[in-house]
């Protein structure tokens, strides 16, 4: 608690649109659009946290005595006005939409206001548990098996123009085929074309099964206009339902059973759906289809296991983009020199079904100048369809920086200036985004950084300059792949000499976020990094450079 991780609060109600209202003292407040574990403090942890002698380990794992019950996700949204200086309202969304149900019944109906503690979210211990308890039981899994040192050379996608549906294409497909391949680089409508042929499965009486690594990837394939009639029929079931979930899509249901029944769309994350594998296959039950989404998130054990609950397979996902959060690649390499690819799962799972893979090439998105640069990821094959034309409407004194076109630029600071500290980039990267929301209407914008350090700098020093929290995305670059905002920041410090900040994944999700432009910032020894790939360095050398504007505006 000392160290600001842990926040001591109580719930104190909830809104008319689904969200909850924490209260915490004014001198101990969460961040704001931050995920968070909500956990139920329990009834005999001592009633001050003075006298709270125990470790964060033995509150979550106590049994006798119970110091913690009860827990969901959630993720600040917002900070309600209040004229209170002792107290201050945060409103929390994602929170559990049955639990939710129990607290109005059991406590704020009596005016009672439990207290909870807000902590970083757990780690998914039970997943990774639940993973390798799979591969030890199928040793002989054929994906388990696949050729590890096949490369990206042979892999040859056929490309699909999606400027038109390509669900009907993508249906033959899987009638012809048992397992499909789609590769969606940023903006080309992963999530439309999924819930298109769930549709057409839900049609034709079949089980579908979606699973995704996150409850928002679910969220957005639910919210779908192709999913329209199955969610007016009652047909769409979705794991740990939210509350705000509930209030967004009214007619998307609380799952029952994670049994497949014909004609119903099972929703679930990755780890709900890896919990009743062995359950499923032991009774031999097959969804007719099951789609893996967000399939760059998948652990090769991930994919191997999930085929084994499909008639019908579909994995849609772009392993140009992020792959699976490891704590140290380096130390992982240790484990075995070929672990990469298993923990990138869908790179391997794609190099080996080349006669499966298929490349959408039309991204809604980016606009021409964005997609012509990310493009070069995907074999120059990615076609901007956006509508979007210029920024002659932008309101900012940094305007000058962004492309006019929509594209993306770069502004470098001398490596003197870095290495004197002469300046704060985070301070000025936290301000021209504040100038930019607070300038415009409606407006998003994402403030990005491979590293937390920097994001903390960056979110202190927004907070000095803006309240629009609600239309700022303020993160590290590994927990924003899905997101679309209108403009993005990326600050690149170049800390680490192995060119990290230059990583090809992490590159390419931060500079394919925005709908109207991307600025990056850095220091002028990005010319000089050796281990930046080709793609990234080609994709720099294109990139419009504003360094003079920017050492005019900021320096």
């Amino acid at each position: 608690m000392e160290e600001g991780k842990l926040f001591l609060g109580r719930i104190w109600g909830t809104t008319a649109d689904g969200n909850v209202v924490l209260r915490f003292k004014s001198d101990t407040v969460p961040r704001i659009k931050q995920e968070y574990e909500l956990c139920f403090v329990g009834p005999d942890a001592p009633e001050s946290a003075a006298d709270w002698m125990f470790t964060y380990t033995t509150f979550r794992t106590s049994e006798k005595p119970r110091l913690s019950s009860k827990n969901t996700p959630v993720k600040t949204i917002g900070i309600l006005n209040s004229d209170d200086e002792k107290w201050i309202y945060v409103l929390v969304s994602n929170f559990d939409y049955a639990l939710l149900e129990e607290v109005r019944e059991k406590y704020l109906k009596k005016k009672i206001h439990p207290r909870i503690v807000l902590a970083v979210p757990d780690p998914p211990l039970d997943y990774l548990h639940n993973l390798l308890a799979f591969v030890t039981k199928f040793p002989e899994n054929e994906i388990l098996n696949l050729n590890s040192r096949i490369s990206e050379e042979k892999w040859k996608p056929v490309n699909l123009d999606n400027a038109k549906d390509v669900s009907v294409d993508i249906i033959k497909l899987l009638d012809l085929n048992d397992q499909v391949v789609i590769q969606g680089p940023p903006g080309t409508g992963k999530s439309y074309l999924a819930a298109q042929i769930c549709a057409h499965f839900l049609n034709h009486k079949k089980s579908v099964c979606l699973t995704a690594l996150t409850n928002n990837a679910l969220k957005e394939i639910a919210q779908q206009p192709g999913l329209r009639d199955a969610l007016e029929n009652g047909l769409v079931f979705k794991t740990n339902l939210s509350s705000d979930e509930k209030r967004k899509i009214p007619a998307l249901k609380p799952i029952t059973s994670i049994t497949p029944i014909q004609k119903e769309l099972l929703l679930s994350t990755y780890y709900q759906l890896s919990k009743k594998i062995f359950e499923l296959i032991q009774e031999g039950k097959r969804y007719d289809l099951l789609i893996i989404e967000e399939a760059s998130q998948a652990f090769l054990a991930t994919i191997a296991m999930f085929k084994e609950l499909a008639h019908k397979f579909l994995v849609i996902g772009d392993h140009k983009q992020l792959p699976p959060m490891v704590l140290s690649r380096e130390l992982s390499g240790e484990i075995n020199e070929r672990i990469d690819k298993i923990i990138d799962g869908l790179k391997t799972y794609a190099f080996n079904k080349a006669e499966f893979s298929y490349r959408l090439t039309k991204t809604r998105r980016l606009p021409i100048p964005s997609a012509k640069l990310t493009g070069i990821f995907y074999d120059n094959s990615l076609e901007s369809v956006s509508d979007f034309e210029n920024n002659n409407n932008l309101t900012s004194q940094f305007k000058s920086l962004f492309h006019n076109e929509g594209g993306t630029t770069l502004a470098t600071v001398p490596i003197s200036v870095k290495i004197r500290n002469q300046i704060d980039l985070n301070m000025i990267v936290a301000k021209i985004g504040a100038d930019l929301v607070n300038s415009n209407k409606n407006i998003e914008v994402a403030l990005l950084t491979p590293y937390i350090d920097n994001e903390k700098r960056i979110y202190y020093h927004f907070n000095r300059f803006s309240n629009k929290f609600n239309r700022t995305t303020i993160s590290t670059i590994h927990r924003v792949q899905g997101i679309t905002v209108d403009y993005t920041i990326l600050f690149l410090p170049l800390k680490n000499a192995g060119g990290f900040d230059l990583n090809d994944n992490l590159f390419n999700v931060a500079t394919s976020r925005a709908k109207k432009g991307t600025l990056i910032i850095s220091s002028e020894e990005i010319d000089f990094i050796s281990s930046k790939s080709l793609e990234v360095s080609l994709i720099l050398d294109k990139t419009e450079n504003k360094t003079e504007e920017f050492k005019r505006l900021c320096l």
